[in-house]
């Protein structure tokens, strides 16, 4: 049973740069990391991607190349060779430069150009990843001369039109710890040829309308045709009678030129519950 229906409201934009990621451990920014794009065939796009090196000592060189891209069910980027995924945009892309030598503070912008071909078998989300690696020795090990490879991504989203996103919750379970705190495990489900981004919040509530707590939604990407599990924390035992009620937006909705997609409020009543029992004691 579907349990969010969706309803059309004022769309921000069609592209949507999202902010630097944080730099990485090794000591490297990357702006954006996330690149959401309309193109149409045999259109030509541009995008400039800027690296920086935070270190105040260290140089650092960077070999850079192209990968297909995906999310397992618990959102974490699975990467394989250009062109290896369904859907893969990567034979669209050219780039220069394709290596970087960075002084300490010093940046460098990488221009990406994509051309999408005249004939384009489907439509909806295309994508592929900008890889930023390098190898550094690796100041965790216990002898010398272990050197370890780091990674960075920039990710786009070419979406060909028309498409949809039309992402739903599928189910929905409650899991209750020892420590008095409440675990909210959604399934959420993307019928649509287009991804999902999903902000928000959700938030329980006792029968006679008391909160007991909110829990923020942000960021949250559920690509074409996948499912993914959402998982929100809420500081108290959630009793039998109450009530979850989910306010979320998705962002990205190519089947509404000037509109944002708003889930109507809904009441997830009666979820099934699980009691994770206590660590055992050693």
């Amino acid at each position: 049973m579907r349990l969010l229906k969706l309803l059309p409201v004022l769309l921000l934009a069609a592209l949507c740069a999202l902010p630097a990621q944080r730099a990485g451990a090794f000591g490297i920014g990357l702006q954006p990391t996330t690149v959401e794009m309309q193109i149409e065939p045999g259109q030509r796009q541009r995008q400039v991607i800027t690296i920086v090196n935070v270190h105040k000592e260290k140089p650092i060189a960077l070999t850079l190349g192209l990968a297909d891209w995906s999310l397992d069910e618990n959102g974490q980027i699975k990467l394989a060779a250009p062109g290896d995924m369904e859907r893969s945009a990567s034979d669209w892309v050219r780039f220069s430069p394709a290596f970087v030598d960075l002084k300490p503070g010093e940046s460098q912008q990488v221009v990406v150009d994509m051309v999408a071909p005249t004939r384009i078998a489907a439509s909806g989300d295309h994508r592929f990843a900008l890889i930023a690696s390098t190898i550094l020795p690796d100041e965790r090990a216990s002898e010398p001369g272990v050197w370890k490879k780091y990674q960075l991504a920039s990710l786009f989203y070419l979406n060909v039109g028309p498409s949809e996103s039309r992402p739903v919750v599928l189910s929905g379970e409650l899991v209750e710890f020892p420590s008095e705190r409440t675990e909210l495990v959604l399934k959420l489900g993307n019928e649509g040829d287009a991804h999902a981004r999903l902000e928000g919040e959700v938030e329980v509530k006792t029968a006679d309308g008391r909160s007991l707590g909110t829990a923020p939604v942000s960021n949250f990407v559920v690509l074409d045709r996948a499912e993914r599990f959402l998982s929100l924390n809420f500081p108290a035992l959630v009793p039998a009678d109450a009530m979850i009620e989910g306010r979320l937006e998705n962002p990205f909705v190519p089947q509404n030129e000037s509109g944002v997609m708003t889930l109507e409020p809904v009441v997830l009543a009666d979820l099934p519950r699980r009691l994770k029992p206590a660590p055992a004691a050693e």
